[in-house]
């Protein structure tokens, strides 16, 4: 290590003749997500709540990784990463000479990694992560850290910055709408915005200056194609969440530094991003923190809002700062919430105390389309853990980044349960929830099938509603499907009917986490959750027994790397269980969703019109002649 550190000053040294004398010159710091007058406003509340309870929780998280790092020799570039920023985090809010000293030892051991940090062909999700590490410590810990130390960093964040706007490596995607290219210029615009250059004589303006107008650029043009104007995400919402963490902290830098910024006129997509997003959340816990959202795409349904939502607090238009102050109470405990990298410090500087939370109901964000891509979604309420979310994806259109084989499927979280999932981060089709054809014309992986949402409509309260939509990524021809929402109904928390129409259709499909129990019945059958909720499915215009068949999936199919499984109530699951429904071209099934401890009502088809309990089901569209399967 004293070898490395002399090769550094060397190196520093021989940038001083290039960049001017930086040791003897004093910047200002910080400068990045927060200025020195902020920083002094956010120490004086920390002393009352929720912001003592807060830091509490990240100096839990900061002593853990100190213990964890004493006598380890090893070297890991997240875990490392993930104690730099914590420990500079926690040196930025209380000063506390020992959080910067130990900033210094994982710093040392990041500016030693020839293997990611100065390697331009390495993976560039992780050189851009040590990246943004690095520049975060460089401005946290400027006023703890000595001169030399200084400049060992500030030459490391120059080399860094140059390589990772360059190249991100042989494995990065480099369309403009991945979330590649935001994490890219997001630290690169971060890095460079943190950088310290005071060369006059060899250069009129910084060397950085083109790096910061280009990548300032590319990121506009990023969040442009990666987010659609109603906000979806184009990637999907937990892609989003990750991408922001870089995204994020670029802006709210920009708008720290650029009198001029302005988000709406920056990325106008931006302010409909967390609407979309909280519409479709429920407070579920998962491994170690709150959310599930629907798993579309290749994705996987467990959701960490970290410091997304904190972030949006100096970005977002001023109305919407109650309701998702609402959902940062709904999702975020400020006591247990967890996060190894140290995400709960973006709660600590932007939490707002002077804001009143309001129900995002009063905002209308109990349901969401996005036409762009054919999303629907409909939610009955925003209130805890048991709200309902069922979503409709027609997948309009296909991107060049993560997307899947969800063409024309339904999702549904209810009741604490995330009852009918997807298959998670694959292309294999088998884990999906739709309409397939005989197992010799389904198509294994993702046909690349798109969709076509025909119509759609919400109800006068704004839950609940209907979906129309065709297309197939799974062999099934002229797949027409319907779905109707009823959140309304006084014998059961939700009422839910899927129409199916097709050419080949023989296998009706839902897959759902293998916690959840599965009992045959005469005209369907009952998932029933840990929890004792239970989602009863009735198939339609059945005469005698029906053809049923289940099995278990691996969840993410084979793939190996960041499939996580499904994290349920501090659990993790591997599989989801598929139910097959054998029909014959068409098929209608009606699902009622029950509380622990409540009967599901009857459902009867009467002149032609579906009966729940008493009530008729009053849908747009007639319902569907449907046969069993042969």
């Amino acid at each position: 290590m004293e070898n490395f550190i002399i090769k550094k000053l060397i190196i520093g040294l021989t940038l001083l003749t290039i960049c001017g004398p930086l040791a003897l010159a004093q910047f200002d710091h910080p400068r990045s997500i927060v200025t020195q007058d902020q920083i002094e406003n956010i120490r004086a509340r920390l002393s009352s709540n929720p912001y003592q309870t807060m830091l509490a929780n990240l100096v839990r998280t900061g002593e853990w990784h100190r213990i964890e790092s004493k006598d380890d020799a090893t070297y890991d570039p997240y875990e490392e990463s993930d104690r730099l920023g914590v420990w500079a985090y926690l040196y930025l809010l209380t000063e506390e000479p020992g959080w910067a000293n130990l900033a210094w030892q994982a710093t040392e051991k990041i500016l030693a990694d020839t293997v990611y940090l100065t390697n331009p062909l390495a993976k560039g999700l992780t050189r851009a992560r040590l990246l943004q590490k690095l520049a975060y410590a460089y401005d946290f810990c400027y006023p703890a850290w000595s001169e030399a130390q200084r400049q060992l960093v500030n030459t490391a964040l120059f080399d860094v910055l140059y390589s990772v706007h360059t190249t991100m490596g042989y494995a990065a995607n480099y369309n403009i709408e991945s979330n590649w290219m935001g994490v890219r210029y997001g630290s690169v615009i971060l890095a460079s915005r943190v950088w310290d250059w005071s060369d006059t004589v060899n250069f009129k303006r910084s060397p950085v200056l083109p790096i910061q107008w280009d990548a300032t650029k590319r990121l506009q043009d990023h969040i442009q194609a990666n987010i659609y104007p109603s906000g979806w995400n184009v990637e999907s919402m937990s892609y989003h969440i990750y991408n922001w963490t870089f995204v994020g902290p670029a802006l709210i830098t920009l708008q720290n530094q650029l009198s001029s910024f302005s988000l709406l006129d920056y990325a106008a997509n931006v302010q409909h991003s967390l609407p979309a997003l909280m519409t479709s959340v429920v407070s579920i816990r998962n491994q170690n923190n709150q959310g599930f959202t629907a798993d579309l795409s290749d994705d996987d349904p467990m959701f960490s809002t970290g410091g997304v939502l904190a972030m949006s607090f100096p970005l977002f238009p001023e109305k919407q700062l109650p309701a998702l102050k609402w959902m940062h109470n709904y999702l975020i405990d400020h006591k247990s919430y967890q996060a190894d990298d140290g995400q709960l410090a973006y709660s600590i500087l932007f939490y707002p105390d002077n804001i009143v939370p309001k129900n995002p109901t009063s905002l209308g964000w109990n349901t969401f389309v996005s036409e762009e891509t054919g999303i629907v979604v409909f939610r009955n309420r925003f209130e805890n853990e048991n709200d309902i979310v069922a979503t409709y994806h027609a997948k309009v259109n296909r991107i060049r980044g993560h997307q899947g084989p969800d063409t024309n499927t339904i999702r549904l979280i209810g009741l604490g349960v995330p009852w009918i999932i997807g298959g998670g981060r694959t292309g294999l089709t088998a884990g999906q929830s739709n309409l397939f054809p005989s197992k010799e014309e389904t198509a294994e992986r993702d046909s690349k099938g798109l969709g076509k949402l025909h119509n759609y409509a919400f109800s006068d309260n704004e839950t609940s509603g209907y979906a129309v939509g065709s297309g197939s990524a799974v062999g099934t021809q002229n797949h027409h499907r319907q779905f109707y929402v009823d959140f309304n109904h006084p014998s059961a928390e939700g009422v839910f009917v899927v129409q199916d129409s097709s050419i080949n259709g023989q296998r009706w499909r839902i897959n759902t986490p293998e916690f959840n129990q599965y009992e045959p019945d005469k005209d369907g059958f009952m998932l029933t959750a840990p929890n004792s909720a239970s989602l009863k499915f009735t198939v339609l215009h059945t005469n005698g027994l029906i053809k049923l068949d289940t099995g278990k999936i691996a969840y993410g199919g084979r793939t190996k790397q960041h499939n996580l499984g499904i994290a349920y109530q501090g659990q993790t699951y591997q599989f989801s269980r598929y139910i097959d429904v054998f029909c014959d071209k068409n098929i209608t099934v009606v699902m009622t969703l029950q509380p622990a401890g409540e009967t599901h009502p009857e459902v009867k088809v009467k002149d032609e019109t579906i009966w729940v309990g008493e009530k008729k089901l009053n849908m747009p569209f007639p319902l569907l002649s449907g046969r069993k399967a042969k």
